[in-house]
């Protein structure tokens, strides 16, 4: 037992520095009205535009909070994680979209109402549809192999306020295996919010100059 505590302590060592959050293909996202998130890109994982989208016609996006809709969300302690992941969620969103600086204005619904304004604006909203903690003691001796790993996957859809249509849909799901001591699952969520808020404001960040979605090399 000590030998293979000694090897499962090396392991993470080797791949902490290594391995984060990994970014893997949505399982069975879902269409919103007619768009549905189905051609891969590099940062946001699946998304679908509308025709003749142009984000530069945008100057404001407010976030609203983002519920929970895995079945396997259970017991107070479930929903416990799930309200502390989504409002997580929520903060990186909207921290990391102040940052990017696409858009002029960025509010966050859970601290204030939708403001009136003259603006072109976006309500981003979604759905965190997949959200399991693992096993930290599995992750400890093979989470190296995937073993125990945590997963999310998380389904957001941009309206325009004027017209109510749909404009941009995404889908994005990671996984963690990897960190000292197998990591800490929340610990695993929260670097994969952190990724998904980072990533898709850099996908935005490129659509905004014009770019198109692509996929990875």
């Amino acid at each position: 037992m000590r030998r293979l505590g000694a090897l499962a302590l090396a392991l993470t060592l080797t791949f902490a520095g290594c391995y984060g959050a990994q970014q893997t293909r949505p399982d069975n996202p879902v269409a919103v009205g007619s768009l549905k998130p189905a051609v891969e890109d590099k940062d946001a994982g699946l998304v679908g535009l509308a025709p003749g989208f142009n984000l530069k016609n945008y100057q404001v996006v407010a976030v609203e909070p983002f519920p929970v809709t895995d079945p396997a969300i259970k017991d107070d302690d479930d929903r416990k994680l799930a309200a502390a992941m989504s409002a997580f969620l929520q903060s990186e969103l909207v921290r990391r979209l102040r940052e990017s600086g696409v858009f002029t204005r960025v509010v966050n619904l859970a601290e204030t109402t939708m403001p009136p304004t003259q603006d072109r604006t976006l309500r981003l909203s979604g759905t965190i549809t997949r959200l399991g903690e693992g096993s930290q003691a599995l992750r400890m001796m093979w989470g190296a192999y995937g073993a125990g790993r945590t997963r999310t996957q998380v389904e957001m859809r941009f309206v325009d306020t004027r017209t109510g249509q749909v404009q941009l849909v995404t889908a994005d799901r990671r996984i963690a295996s990897v960190g000292m001591w197998g990591g800490s699952s929340k610990d695993h969520l929260k670097e994969s919010y952190d990724d998904m808020a980072r990533d898709l404001s850099k996908f935005l960040a490129r659509l905004s100059r014009g770019e198109t979605p692509a996929a990875k090399p």
